[in-house]
């Protein structure tokens, strides 16, 4: 087997079965197998998904393992030298797979993974300032709303790839970029888990998925191992999945704000350096300082802090286990850091 497509799917059958159905219509000179985790899985799903794709390995999963317990299953589960991760949420577009397998290929095997494209799916238009706020509306970094329409509108960019600031931030590059838009000149720094290619080899190296993250910053974290690693991190730009956002967790739910809160402490202090460590604990007690005192603007209640305060200095020491068993010198982490220092400072604008 040449590629192992890993899907990871948590009771969204309708969604999973489009995203299944666009990897299996794929034409590719190389043979490719579909492995389909199924968290928290009952037997009728399974027998379903099995008669009516037969030719998928499915995996059932009795509890929701997340998306990296997922994937990390998904991949034990595979064959192939090369992974390839579609979230179930997304349609493959057609030439995907040939389009990232070629951009796999030609960054040497020094390229240890490439970002494929996502898009979003649908139209959309941005909302005038003056209108009332929508649950719905997706915001930009430049706090542009945008909201999806019936008619007319833009395709936007989901992502092309995660992107890393010093206060150990991952975003999805391009974000809500509409898509004859240039692209963002930020530099690439890893890849997201919704559509990527990785080389097992290097993946597993590492160590593969930590998943004790469960969900968001998954993906950064293992960009970040494997660039301490001395592996790069390419792109596909025109290796395309078209993402319905969000529609497993909801874009701003209070999961999602706690899982990047908790997970950026954490990836932080598995991987960065002390000074980048030390911006990340500041900013988040800064910000809970806030939340308790301003209950009206919080991203987190005052019993999620309560949750985090009690669960983090477990999870931090398993970090810092994890930290010294990776066995990565100080000077590695420091040039990493470096990378973006010099990037944000080539991108700043002219005085």
């Amino acid at each position: 087997m040449d590629v192992s497509v890993v899907i990871v799917d948590w009771h969204q059958p309708v969604l999973t079965r489009r995203a299944v159905e666009s990897v299996l219509s794929q034409r590719v000179d190389a043979s490719v197998e579909v492995v389909l985790v199924v968290n928290e899985a009952d037997e009728a799903t399974v027998r379903d998904y099995r008669a009516d794709f037969p030719s998928l390995v499915v995996v059932p999963e009795p509890t929701n393992a997340g998306f990296a317990g997922g994937v990390a299953r998904g991949m034990a589960a595979s064959t192939a030298a090369v992974v390839v991760l579609v979230n179930n949420d997304a349609v493959a577009d057609h030439g995907f797979l040939e389009r990232g397998l070629a951009a796999l290929a030609a960054g040497g095997a020094g390229t240890a993974a490439v970002a494929a494209t996502a898009v979003l799916e649908g139209r959309f238009v941005p909302v005038d300032g003056r209108a009332p706020r929508s649950d719905d509306d997706l915001v930009a970094a430049d706090g542009r709303r945008w909201r999806r329409t019936a008619t007319g509108g833009v395709t936007l960019v989901n992502g092309t790839g995660v992107v890393l600031d010093r206060n150990g931030n991952g975003r999805d590059r391009d974000w809500l970029r509409p898509i004859d838009d240039a692209p963002e000149h930020a530099p690439l720094f890893g890849f997201s888990g919704g559509a990527a290619f990785l080389r097992r080899e290097a993946v597993e190296a590492v160590g593969g998925f930590d998943e004790s993250l469960f969900m968001y910053y998954e993906d950064l974290d293992l960009a970040w191992r494997l660039r301490l690693a001395g592996h790069r991190i390419g792109s596909a730009p025109d290796a395309v999945v078209v993402h319905r956002h969000a529609a497993s967790s909801g874009s701003d739910s209070p999961l999602v704000r706690y899982q990047s809160m908790r997970n950026r402490l954490l990836v932080t202090a598995r991987n960065a350096t002390a000074g980048m460590l030390a911006r990340v604990v500041a900013r988040t007690v800064v910000r809970m300082v806030e939340d308790l005192l301003r209950p009206g603007r919080a991203q987190l209640t005052p019993a999620t802090w309560a949750r985090l305060v009690r669960e983090a200095p477990a999870a931090l020491r398993r970090a810092r286990r994890l930290r010294r068993s990776d066995g990565t010198s100080r000077a590695a982490r420091s040039a990493v850091e470096a990378s973006l220092e010099g990037a944000a400072r080539r991108d700043a604008p002219a005085a």
